[in-house]
């Protein structure tokens, strides 16, 4: 898991407070709010294998839907005992990404967050991808409340009418004012088809006048459900916390798949928890309230495990200790134990279990096929990232009836998984990899416009492009490392030298000032194969939009398929391993000013 590196934040100004009426009746003082967050679920409601790291703990599966409804079971029964209230917030991010949610277009994943009993969820920017239209259906199909506060009708200050910016509820005798936030980031990472006609602005500002709004209707507590993340640059969920000072009491963030603590991330003295990603953890915020209801003292993480002050993982057994006697004719299964929270047993939900069994069914079929094997295993990311060019040799292959390409572009935000392990692979593999239903496009650019592309990414804050049928260098020093912002740099600052496979050269930087660098560009056109999303201006490619363009006749997704199935075993040398001797396709020299991970 990647660690929280804190930068120092600066001081946001927050929207004069409000009068708030006349106080609430009293509670009894120690009364407790019990706030779980979770995020970026994207449709992993079935449990999965434990990963390496987690064997010494459990042997079992760990995650699914109704495993987190049996732990919500346990933690509600330990609130009741301490006179507490369980509150569950969704930090965005719900439904794009598995078969078993895809196929119904979130409404499995829907169903059991209703059944769990949710209370409200922040809109995540793969909420957008199914339309619409469609996103508007699990809205109205939800029971509890998505949120987003920060998302307007372009050019005005009109919040569309399908989107609330907060709720507030009564929890016991306690008025709880929830706000929601999407990422501003949210037309960079999302087909900007999906969101015409809507604004996205920082959600601080906006956070710190709802927060008023909500106290002055008489909200003693008052929680943010974000979806926004951590990492520098941005930053974005300390800024929130910052703008939001003395007016917000806890926040469940999303969108950068990280874990949060230990230790806890608390900034102008609120606490903001993250669980990963793909509901196979949760983070416990509890809320110790006064007599007028408002929050005296806060406790993150308490208890709880593999590392305490980290979110819970979603177990299904717990490893017990084996001594010396057990070791003797004893099965490690016969060992494990069911897992407990302060006292209470956890077990799967059956109600919830019963809901995923018959989403479940009529999926497993497809998802179990069998397509294809590698004989080697297909990791994301590093220097001989192979699932990357499995999609970008696919992309342009003409597999299955596809367009052909001279070159493909790839980002790595749309592969969702970390790797297939050599051996067969399956047609959920495949989905779980590129679970979006993306369009083939290929456009036609010139050289400057290939380099030109590769480059704007970095401009956005992106990740570098994967690619097929090429080579390029990425320097952050020779000409960039005086500017202070990549945005700011000219075309050719940044990516130095492009090539095709034979090395043959495509466009290569000579000199640049501050203002503009001098290049020698092949005048060949060339065909560049990449999803609908990068064409239509995803990741920061606004470049792209308007250029020539074929459009083809079969999904992304199933062009990998169709390669996979020609090209039975996948191997090193196919995919242009390191180890098969290959010459790595990209290259980097210097460390990067700025990468996004929020996906």
């Amino acid at each position: 898991m990647r660690r929280l590196a804190l930068a120092a934040l600066a001081v946001f100004a927050c929207a004069e407070t409000q009068k708030l009426p006349p106080a609430a009746p009293p509670v009894a003082g120690g009364h407790k709010l019990t706030i779980i967050g979770i995020n970026d679920t994207h449709g992993a409601i079935l449990s999965a294998p434990a990963p390496k790291w987690l064997h010494s703990l459990t042997t079992g599966d760990i995650g699914g839907a109704d495993w987190f409804a049996g732990w919500m079971n346990a933690v509600r029964a330990d609130a009741a005992a301490k006179d507490s209230q369980v509150l569950i917030l969704d930090g965005g991010d719900e439904f794009q990404g598995t078969l078993i949610s895809n196929q119904f277009r979130g409404k499995s994943v829907t169903d059991v967050y209703n059944a769990i009993g949710v209370t409200a969820s922040a809109l995540g920017n793969h909420e957008f991808y199914f339309g619409l239209p469609v996103l508007k259906e699990r809205i109205a199909q939800a029971r509890y409340t998505v949120l987003a506060a920060n998302v307007f009708l372009t050019g005005t200050q009109n919040r569309p009418d399908w989107l609330k910016p907060s709720v507030l509820i009564e929890v016991g005798r306690v008025k709880v004012g929830i706000i929601g936030l999407a990422t501003f980031e949210t037309p960079l990472t999302t087909n900007p088809v999906n969101l015409e006609g809507l604004q996205f602005v920082p959600g601080g500002p906006v956070a710190a006048r709802e927060a008023d709004s909500l106290r002055a209707r008489g909200a003693t507590v008052v929680l943010i459900t974000a979806h926004a993340g951590p990492f520098p640059p941005d930053n974005e969920i300390q800024h929130i916390a910052q703008a939001c000072k003395g007016k917000v009491d806890a926040i469940v963030s999303g969108h950068h798949h990280t874990v949060i603590g230990p230790p806890p991330l608390i900034v102008e003295n609120i606490p903001i928890v993250q669980s990963g990603s793909k509901l196979v953890s949760f983070s416990i915020i509890e809320l110790t309230l006064d007599d007028s209801g408002h929050v005296k003292e806060f406790a993150v993480n308490d208890g709880t495990q593999p590392k305490p002050g980290g979110p819970q993982a979603l177990l299904h057994n717990v490893a017990a200790p084996i001594t010396g006697k057990q070791q003797h004719g004893m099965e490690q299964a016969s060992l494990d134990e069911p897992p407990t929270w302060r006292g209470q047993k956890v077990e799967a939900d059956e109600k919830v279990a019963a809901i995923l069994k018959d989403y479940d069914v009529q999926v497993r079929t497809l998802r179990a096929s069998r397509i294809g094997e590698t004989a080697i295993d297909l990791k994301k990311g590093g220097r001989d990232d192979l699932l990357a060019n499995l999609t970008a040799d696919a992309l342009r292959s003409g597999a299955g009836g596809s367009l052909k390409a001279d070159f493909a572009f790839q980002n790595s935000g749309g592969l969702r998984i970390q790797e297939i392990p050599a051996g067969p692979i399956t047609f959920g593999q495949i989905f779980d990899l590129v679970p979006f239903d993306n369009q083939q496009y290929v456009l036609t650019l010139g050289a400057q416009d290939v380099r030109n592309a590769l480059e704007a990414v970095l401009h956005a804050g992106k990740g570098p492009l994967r690619v097929s049928g090429m080579r390029y260098l990425l320097d952050w020093e020779k000409y960039a490392g005086s500017a202070k912002e990549t945005k700011d740099l000219p075309w050719g600052a940044l990516v130095t030298k492009v090539t095709d496979d034979s090395g043959k050269p495509i466009c290569e930087t000579k000199s640049c000032t501050a203002a503009a660098c001098e290049s020698v560009c092949s005048e060949t056109k060339y065909k560049v194969a990449v999803t609908d999303f990068l064409a239509n201006g995803g990741d920061g490619l606004e470049m792209l939009k308007g250029k020539p363009k074929e459009i083809g006749s079969v999904l992304a997704r199933d062009i990998i398929v169709s390669f996979v199935k020609e090209h039975q075993p996948l191997t090193p040398a196919l995919l242009g391993s390191l180890s098969a001797g290959a010459v790595p396709r990209w290259a980097q020299i210097g460390a990067a000013r700025r990468a996004q991970t929020g996906e």
